[in-house]
């Protein structure tokens, strides 16, 4: 089992390892990162690494959920309901900043939909948490009048789950894409609806 760093220098060191591993991810991409390679920027071999991580899979995930709390803290530290969506679309801005994670977790995602991955249940917990952060945001702003009452928030909210991955993974193929603007127009879509047409806010409905 993987040791959790609990005296202060083993705290350290795991830390120490992460941030590497982050850095060599963001550098290399998921396919190009080998515990070997974030050894080899250590200096230490990498069954040194494993006395912290149970596995290359248990340390991606590490990196990922540190990701994750890092993207919050930077617009502010967490969500209220009134501005989640907005600030969704400012994590999806900051997350094609580092193009190497996005990749890492776009593939890492994919790879867990196996029931048998080790970050299964990491993953499907994520998705559920992050649903239920957009619903309860789409029902705040139904509540305020912003979005209209007819629309279903758990579907608003799996649909724009979807479309901020999708949008992510086009970004990488082509730069030109503007990701975090088509999920604003979504969410401006949502918030206005044109029942004559074929958007995000009528499917939801």
């Amino acid at each position: 089992m993987a040791r959790t760093g609990r005296f202060p220098k083993g705290a350290a060191r795991r830390e120490a390892i992460l941030q590497t591993a982050t850095d060599v991810l963001s550098r290399d991409g998921f396919q190009g990162t080998s515990l070997r390679a974030i050894g080899r920027e250590l200096e230490v071999e990498p069954a040194h690494i494993l006395y912290y991580f149970d596995s290359r899979e248990d340390l991606i995930q590490n990196v990922i959920a540190r990701w994750d709390d890092s993207a919050l803290e930077s617009i502010g530290g967490g969500f209220t309901p009134g501005d989640t969506l907005d600030n969704f679309a400012a994590i999806i801005r900051r997350n094609l900043e580092i193009p190497g994670l996005v990749h890492l977790y776009l593939v890492f995602a994919a790879e867990a939909v196996d029931a048998a991955h080790p970050a299964h249940a990491f993953f499907r917990n994520r998705y559920d948490r992050v649903r239920d952060l957009l619903s309860a945001a789409v029902r705040f702003e139904q509540a305020t009048g912003r979005i209209p009452a007819d629309v279903d928030a758990d579907r608003a909210a799996r649909m724009l789950l979807a479309v901020a991955d999708g949008v992510q993974q086009q970004a990488l193929m082509n730069p030109a894409i503007d990701a975090p603007a088509d999920l604003e127009a979504l969410i401006d879509q949502l918030r206005s609806p044109r029942r004559g047409g074929d958007g995000v806010a009528q499917a939801a409905s």
